[in-house]
This record gives C-alpha cells, structure tokens and sequence, in this order.
C-alpha cells in the first residue's frame, strides 16, 4: 500500500490536439525509403534494412545501387521499377516492414527529402517517451521557480547579457547549467558529494513512458512549415525541404506519474495537481507572447490550442526560449535573445539576421503542421486524470 502522505501517485490520459514529433535520431535519405503517390493518395514505405540486404544480393542489384547513392541521383521506386523484377507492391511487401500517409504542403509537389523518424517501441508501435515529458515538465518548473522568486535569479541577468553580446557560447553553457542548479539543486543530503543530479529536486518526480491506447499504430509524414513574422514584411509562410514522422492528431497515451512530496516540497510543490498547474502556466505564457503576433492570421489554431496542458516534441520552437524571457527584465528579452541568436546559436553561414529583421518576437516563426485541409500548432496535447475504477 502506497504511504499517501509521503507519496501521490496517478495516472494519466494524453490526446493528441496536433500531430507529435518524437525523433529518434534516425534520419532517413532518399534512398533509404519508397515513396510512391497516386491522385488520392502518397505514402511512404521503409525499408526493412535486413530484408533489403537480402533483395539486393539475391538480385545482383547491390554494386548499382551503391553506385546510385554515391551518385546522389536515385529515385528508389524508380530505380527498382526499371530493374523489371516484379511488380513495385510485391517487392514492397518483401523489403518493407511500416508504410505512412504523406502530406505535401505545395499542391502537386514531386519529391519527399530527408525523413525524420519518430521514436517506436520495438515492435513499430509509437510512443511518448517519460524523458520527453520529464524534459518538458521540468522546463515549466524553472520557469515558475523564476518567475515567483525573481529576485535570486535576477544575478544572473547581467552575465548572461555579457556573454550573449559577446558571443561566448561556453560561457552561456556554464550560465545555463548555473541557473538549473540554482532551481534544482536543493537536496543536502549528498554534502560530500557534489552531483547534480543526487542533489536535483527533480528525483521526487518520476514519470513513465506514455504507450498507445487502441491498435491504430499508423504514423504521418509531414512536411515543415514555419510561419516569420519578418520586420516590415508582415507574415510569411513558407514550407521547408525537411520531414518528420509524427503521431497523428487524436491519438491517446497513457501514462503515469509519481511524487516523493517531501522531496517536491523543496520547490514549492506539494501535490502532482501543482506540477500540472505550473505546466500550463508555462505553456499559457508561451502560446500568449506567439498568439500576440500570429493570432490575428491563425485564429482557429489559437483558439484550439486553449485545449492543450503541454506541448511536446521536435518543432516546438518558441516555448523553450521563454524562460529567458521570465529571466529578462521588461523589453530587454526579445533584443537580447536575437543577439544570442545571431552570434551565438548559428554562425555566419547560417545566420537568420533576428537582430534585424525580427521586432516583435524571437525566435519569430510559428510551427505548424499541415494534412490536406487540417493545420495545427505542432506538438500541443491535452492531459487528463484517469480516476480508478
């Protein structure tokens, strides 16, 4: 039996507002998938990298396909349609073990690029990893903690601000890492031994995996869309040559959560109702700060996203930055980030000129995502107790 006065423990209910993106590090290439489209349907078969060896050989077809590759001018459905060694939906089924619907933001465009897988459990099904959410619940606590106590995070304004107009990516680092400890490293019970992570607050928290509810273990591909709010240019939408794999919209999960309340108390947190309470102020600040420069275009995607407790994934943009914008003082937020932006995130080559082309918000895109007639804030979902039976 579970010690309630030291323990809280519950379980949950996630529902996908938007699509999700999980990334699992893999990226795929051109030649590492089929993708084949008709005029109601594109999808996206990927290869079974065992069964495909095994095609390749068995065909003789290893040493031109290599050469294919090498020779970044492949178009695998093609390629193996002109081998004339069955039909493509026979091979398909040898070589492939999952497939994917498509979803093109240009009417008529012709190619898929590079694929960003998302994460599976080993037998293809999706899943939110306990990390992700973890991750993103605690970015919501050091946002609190911030914002309810300025006055012991406000040293460290200045050096931030130094180290951002100069540049200095280490120092940054080290500021960062500063600032998390200040927030969570409350635990004196390690005294000769100084490790984060055994001093952390955040071991009262535990968080399990979120697994899929139902059988419907389809994914999506979808294209990347950012919407700038560029300096004297308005808006300006414009899709981008890279896709990610996500879990479609209305999808549910369920997972749990455990708290060691006298660890939480540490920070301020005396039940798992305060933990979420904080996750949605956090994501209420952020939605507010994009909704003030995009709401007025993006209605319906603003108005849907008051559903949402969390956002999640890859894509997610804005809501990461806000915690600079809680250690800010008013108005020197913005200016100090797009410098921070600039010269410190990106280099020259890469640089996206937020110092002089945004004005209203950096970084200045939206992220949203697109399926036929259906757009969304990427990344949002709704959360909800699940009582006991």
């Amino acid at each position: 039996m579970i010690n309630t006065e030291k323990w809280e423990h519950k379980t949950y209910e996630l529902t996908c507002i938007s699509p999700i993106h999980i990334g699992n590090g893999e990226l795929l290439k051109q030649y590492e998938y089929i993708f084949t489209r008709d005029r109601n349907q594109q999808r996206i078969y990927f290869l079974d990298k065992t069964k495909w060896m095994t095609f390749l050989v068995r065909h003789d077809l290893i040493d031109d396909y290599a050469q294919r590759v090498f020779s970044g001018k492949i178009n695998l459905r093609g390629w193996l349609q002109s081998q004339q060694i069955g039909s493509l939906s026979a091979i398909i089924r040898e070589v492939c073990n999952a497939s994917a619907d498509v979803y093109l933001v240009r009417e008529g465009q012709q190619r898929v690029n590079d694929i960003s897988r998302q994460v599976k459990t080993p037998d293809g099904t999706p899943y939110i990893p306990g990390s992700t959410l973890k991750g993103a619940i605690r970015s919501a606590i050091l946002f609190h903690d911030i914002r309810q106590h300025p006055e012991d995070y406000r040293p460290f304004w200045d050096p931030i601000k130094a180290a951002m107009e100069a540049g200095n990516r280490k120092q940054m680092r080290d500021l960062a890492q500063n600032i998390e400890r200040q927030a969570f490293t409350r635990l004196k019970q390690y005294k000769n031994r100084p490790d984060d992570a055994l001093q952390s607050v955040m071991k009262g928290l535990s968080v399990s995996d979120a697994m899929l509810i139902g059988h419907e273990r389809d994914t999506v591909i979808l294209q990347k869309y950012d919407v700038s709010a560029v300096r004297r240019e308005g808006l300006n939408g414009h899709p981008l040559a890279l896709f990610r794999e996500c879990i479609p919209a209305g999808r549910k999960f369920r997972f749990s959560m455990t708290l060691d309340k006298d660890i939480a108390r540490f920070i301020g947190i005396t039940s798992l109702d305060d933990v979420w309470q904080w996750v949605r102020d956090y994501l209420a600040f952020g939605l507010a700060k994009e909704k003030a420069v995009f709401g007025h275009e993006y209605k319906g995607e603003f108005e849907e996203s008051k559903l949402a407790d969390i956002r999640l994934g890859g894509g997610t943009g804005f809501l990461s930055k806000t915690v600079y914008y809680a250690l800010a003082p008013e108005n020197e937020g913005r200016p100090m980030l797009a410098e921070f932006f600039d010269k410190v995130l990106f280099t020259r080559r890469s640089c996206h000129h937020h110092m002089t082309k945004d004005d209203r918000l950096t970084p200045r895109t939206l992220k949203l995502a697109w399926a036929d007639s259906d757009r969304w804030i990427l990344g949002l979902a709704e959360v909800e107790e699940v009582t006991p039976c």
